[in-house]
């Protein structure tokens, strides 16, 4: 006959269930857990100091979400990461992408130009975005969304 367990066996046992318990709430509140966009990669021979851009896939196309937002306000700051950002006037902030035919300028002041060479963004500039419609930086097609902007240089077909 079994006689009961040890208070050393119970308080183990006990240990053991407490510490399965918080591993499955670790493991279930991780795994879904949305993370903020990442920076950027750059090459291990990129100096510190120099813009680069976070590119756009090649095919992209523009989402059809509403936003709710109708003004940004763009960063450029290339000791930051991401580097470049823009805030809406309802808070939200959002990354920027870019289509392969931009890069970053070669001015005093970082900045990003467009295939002919034309400053497109530099800090501080804002972008009104038109109810209904997709707006056009300095030319420009502009894909919106909840959580970033996406520049081409012309619509997507």
């Amino acid at each position: 006959m079994h006689g009961s367990p040890s208070r050393r066996a119970v308080a183990t046992l006990r240990g053991a269930t407490l510490a399965a318990v918080i591993a499955v709430a670790i493991g279930a509140c991780s795994g879904g857990a949305s993370t903020a966009p990442s920076a950027p990669e750059t090459s291990p021979t990129t100096p510190p100091g120099v813009l680069v851009l976070n590119r756009a896939p090649d095919d992209t196309a523009c989402d059809t979400i509403g936003i709710d937002y109708t003004v940004v306000h763009f960063h450029v700051v290339l000791t930051a990461s991401p580097q470049i950002w823009a805030d809406s006037d309802t808070g939200a902030s959002l990354t920027i992408r870019w289509d392969s035919t931009f890069q970053a300028g070669t001015g005093a002041e970082p900045s990003v130009v467009d295939a002919s060479g034309v400053v497109v963004l530099e800090d501080g500039d804002s972008l009104d975005i038109p109810g209904g419609a997709y707006p056009e930086l300095k030319g420009h097609f502009v894909c919106t969304g909840p959580s970033e902007l996406i520049i081409l240089d012309q619509a997507p077909a």
